[in-house]
């Protein structure tokens, strides 16, 4: 019975022990936000969950927005079977992340998915140009139109202001030419008045 039984124990190890090592390597769970996803929300990092823990400092996580440029910040962070990478603002579009990963038998695995970034830009953007426009306003800069119609009031007022005071120094000019005129004669009768 136990001779019989031998060649069948065999076999079975034979076909168990060829399937463990295709279990060996990291897997790719599932990422955040999820492949071929349309995002309406900001992101601020992409993660990537694993079926085990992976190496964190042979960990590469790139986030390329549409424009080509490379929009990860700093290095990915490993905590237990979850690797992050922190993002800037990304721009509207197409969002490709390119990963690669080092399992913790040593063996590298790397690959990359897609998702679509769908939020709008900021709403701050239409309210900065508000203050940029009180700004000019107040005298740094004046576009034509506003320039003219300020212009217009203070050029009156100048040549008001210019005019009133060439009339006060003709006045103040022609008072003193009476009190000097006025200064002579009474010196003028005073001489007289005492000559015999």
């Amino acid at each position: 019975m136990l001779a019989s039984s031998g060649p069948v124990l065999a076999a079975a190890l034979v076909v168990m022990v060829p399937a463990q090592p295709a279990f060996a390597h990291s897997q790719l769970v599932k990422t955040d936000p999820a492949a071929n996803a349309t995002v309406s929300t900001p992101v601020t990092a992409v993660t990537l969950t694993f079926n085990e823990m992976v190496k964190q400092q042979f960990s590469t996580v790139v986030v390329t927005g549409a424009d080509g440029v490379s929009y990860s910040e700093g290095t990915p962070r490993s905590v237990d079977r979850n690797l992050t990478q922190a993002v800037k603002a990304l721009p509207t579009g197409k969002v490709m992340v390119a990963w690669r990963v080092v399992s913790a038998d040593g063996h590298p695995v790397e690959g990359q998915f897609a998702f679509m970034y769908a939020v709008p830009a900021p709403s701050g953007a239409a309210s900065v140009s508000a203050p940029a426009s009180a700004s000019v306003s107040a005298g740094a800069v004046l576009v034509p139109s506003a320039a003219a119609s300020i212009a217009a009031p203070i050029a009156s007022r100048a040549g008001t202001s210019s005019g009133l005071s060439g009339a006060i120094r003709a006045a103040i000019g022609v008072a003193l030419l009476l009190v000097v005129l006025a200064g002579g004669w009474l010196w003028w009768r005073r001489r007289t008045s005492g000559s015999p």
